[in-house]
């Protein structure tokens, strides 16, 4: 007589996401150690990571198995980017314009983590709904996924607070000033932002609209990084340019590996 292997138990899926935080923070702390600005968005991702797996037995999933191979899956795409840049090869156009532009400038601590938070969501993730699937045996994820966004969006200042906290705690409001960030550094941005995923994810299922939505989540991402180095009026330009310089000069790099 077979048997049917049952759901993993919710410990067990919590302990597969602090596993992944855990794989996060290693690469948070070697980043810091080296001064590299990719420490930002890696110390952003470990914290919602957490957050996420605080959250996972009162979230109400239906399949709290799906949240966590999506996280998983999503995770890989970022380590596959990180890797790529640290052996000197291309990462991908959306990935390879992020790490050029935190790299070749004296780039502000919200730049770091804004611009790797949308290459992450809007070319990463669709990418990763595609693989996972975003149906199930019960129907449709995307009542999982929303609960997500909800439980993502909801920490999304707290996050801010504690990035701004640890690597510019004198220069917040400079490094804030005139950036386009509501786009996605915002409860509203990121349900809209991973909303358009789900959707550009579709797009990828369709094999006519394919390469147009792999095409259109990496010039979203580039556009982004553009609109905010290369605003177009001059003030702009030379106000943004300041602010940056001086916020490259009192940003943090702490010694203490050890987060709040």
């Amino acid at each position: 007589m077979s048997s049917v292997a049952s759901p993993p138990a919710v410990a067990e899926l919590q302990e597969r996401l602090e596993a992944l935080a855990t794989r996060l923070d290693e690469r948070r702390i070697a980043h810091e150690q080296a001064r590299d600005s990719r420490c930002v968005f890696t110390c952003a991702y470990v914290l919602l990571t957490r957050r996420l797996a605080r959250g996972l037995p009162d979230a109400g999933y239906r399949d709290a198995a799906w949240v966590v191979r999506l996280a998983e899956a999503f995770a890989d795409l970022y380590f596959d980017a990180l890797d790529a840049s640290a052996a000197g090869r291309s990462a991908g156009e959306a990935w390879d314009s992020v790490f050029d532009a935190i790299d070749r400038r004296r780039s502000s601590v919200l730049e770091d983590l804004v611009f790797s938070m949308t290459a992450h969501i809007v070319h990463d993730l669709p990418s990763t709904l595609e693989r996972v699937g975003r149906e199930g045996v019960d129907g449709s994820h995307i009542g999982d996924f929303h609960a997500v966004n909800r439980t993502l969006a909801e920490a999304i200042g707290e996050i801010e607070t504690e990035i701004s906290r640890r690597y510019a705690p004198w220069v917040r409001q400079l490094d804030r000033l005139g950036r386009p960030y509501s786009r996605i550094l915002s409860s509203y941005g990121i349900r809209m932002a991973r909303g358009l995923a789900w959707y550009n994810a579709d797009r990828l299922a369709d094999p006519p609209s394919r390469a147009e939505a792999r095409a259109s989540t990496s010039r979203s991402v580039n556009t982004l990084v553009d609109e905010v180095l290369h605003p177009p009026l001059w003030t702009a330009r030379t106000t943004l340019r300041f602010g940056r310089f001086v916020v490259g000069i009192f940003r943090r790099w702490p010694s203490d590996p050890h987060l709040a």
